[in-house]
């Protein structure tokens, strides 16, 4: 029997190639979404690290800007919230101050940023400060006080919901290719012809 690989090869190539395009796009595309958030690269004050006096504000920096809605940042010291205002985006930089005499004490930050791509990143820190901060402290409940739990953590949670779908796509598309491929067949008229 005469085998015809050029025209197998022109059946079965475009389909192949196909599936294999799709994939990597696939691939990529969920590579490229889990990195396009937002990374935390510098907290001031630092993450467990003790200052002298509680800070006049907390400052984030970010490794590209943030959008504004969804960003905040809760401060909580001894006496609870501390932060005062709205928080405050330049750049990529995100800002919160703190009131006037807040007392010494452990400090936690809990923070979350909305990525350039719109999906929410989050995180905790904390820090301790030896002595308060200068004026006189108030009573008044800080302006953004409304958020009072914790912004959930959501980073990994995205990143790994691309890599899922992306493997059930690959999945699907292949499955598709197998059960559509027909199988190979020699004309009647390029048989050889039978002894």
């Amino acid at each position: 029997m005469t085998h015809h690989p050029t025209r197998f090869g022109a059946r079965w190539c475009p389909r192949a190639l196909a599936v294999v395009a799709a994939t990597a796009a696939l691939i990529l595309g969920a590579a490229s979404a889990a990195q396009a958030h937002n990374i935390l690269v510098g907290t001031s004050p630092a993450g467990g690290s003790t200052a002298t006096v509680v800070p006049a504000q907390v400052t984030l920096t970010f490794n590209e800007p943030a959008l504004a809605l969804g960003t905040e940042i809760i401060v909580t010291g001894p006496a609870g919230q501390e932060q005062s205002g709205a928080t405050v985006l330049v750049n990529n930089t995100v800002t919160e101050h703190l009131l006037p005499g807040s007392p010494a004490g452990a400090y936690t930050v809990i923070w979350r940023a909305t990525s350039a791509d719109g999906h929410p990143v989050s995180g905790k820190f904390s820090f301790t400060a030896t002595s308060p901060s200068p004026g006189q402290h108030s009573s008044a409940t800080p302006a953004t006080a409304s958020s009072t739990s914790a912004p959930a953590s959501v980073s990994g949670q995205s990143t790994t919901l691309w890599w899922a779908l992306a493997a059930a796509l690959v999945v699907v598309l292949l499955v598709v290719f197998i059960r559509t491929r027909k199988p190979r067949t020699t004309p009647h008229d390029e048989r050889d012809p039978e002894s």
